[in-house]
């Protein structure tokens, strides 16, 4: 077993938590912008197409899966795409100020930040694949995206931003539990769509030398 450990974490090496990977490319910069506007625009249809107590949330957030997916791939620029698609697409496009929609945003940001985190310091030095490509064939990565990815940080997310919502008053008080819970549930359901990106579509990805393999690069 130990062998086998071993040889993942060579296999899985070269993406880490170091800042920089290699030089970017045009086409790199290109993908970065694409996936914002995809996010911004998926946020913002979650946000108007299933409405849940108040502005912003909704409870299909079909931004979720390709915001992980995306981080997963290119570090810090999923990362902004989380954030932006959040305080653009689900934020000021809804109709919440500034102000509410960058507190409501960070709902997005720090899941995001804590998936990186996770996938390319511990979860790769213990043998999961920090692209989540073994999701669906490994029980040990499926059970920490069920913990981490469906659990811990979504419902970080959904706490967040909801009581920003009440502490704004876009949401009455008595509405947080409700909102929350939905918004978590709603982000798990959505998040079934994530493994089947990252086994189907990470591969292609990959092969083509678009993925990071650090923070920025």
């Amino acid at each position: 077993m130990g062998e086998i450990t071993a040889g993942l974490n060579e296999k899985f090496s070269q993406y880490t938590l170091k800042w920089r990977g290699g030089k970017l490319t045009t086409t790199q910069y290109a993908l970065f912008a694409i996936q914002m506007a995809v996010v911004i625009l998926l946020s913002w249809l979650g946000a108007i197409a299933t409405p849940v107590v108040g502005p912003g949330i909704g409870f299909l957030y079909w931004a979720y899966p390709f915001f992980v997916v995306f981080t997963l791939w290119w570090g810090v620029w999923g990362i902004l795409g989380a954030w932006i698609g959040a305080f653009v697409g689900s934020g000021l496009l809804t109709g919440l100020p500034v102000l509410p929609a960058l507190g409501f945003s960070i709902g997005d940001l720090i899941p995001a930040l804590l998936i990186f985190l996770l996938y390319r310091g511990y979860l790769r030095k213990h043998g999961v694949d920090p692209l989540g490509r073994d999701i669906m064939k490994s029980k040990k990565s499926a059970a920490w995206f069920v913990l981490w990815v469906m659990g811990i940080t979504n419902i970080i997310g959904g706490l967040w931003g909801v009581w920003i919502l009440v502490l704004l008053g876009f949401v009455p008080a008595s509405a947080y539990l409700l909102g929350a819970g939905l918004w978590i549930l709603g982000d798990a359901i959505v998040l079934l769509i994530a493994p089947f990106l990252a086994k189907y579509v990470t591969p292609v990805v990959e092969r083509f030398g678009l993925v990071n393999t650090g923070w920025v690069s």
